[in-house]
């Protein structure tokens, strides 16, 4: 199954909005919860990273 750069973003967008709405609910204060996205991003791009430095299948 091939997923365009298009779906992961909106994918991406979905999910940030849920767990943004979730972390509301439970009472974070919004600096936390921008420190929160701002993890989660970093932690994605470094996985992005390590994805494109993977060797392609043989």
């Amino acid at each position: 199954m091939n997923v365009t750069s298009a779906e992961v973003a909106a994918a991406l967008g979905i999910t940030k909005a849920a767990y943004q709405e979730a972390m509301t609910r439970a009472g974070l204060l919004a600096g936390k919860i921008a420190e929160v996205h701002a993890y989660a991003e970093s932690q994605l791009a470094e996985l992005a990273e390590q994805d494109d430095d993977a060797e392609p299948d043989t």
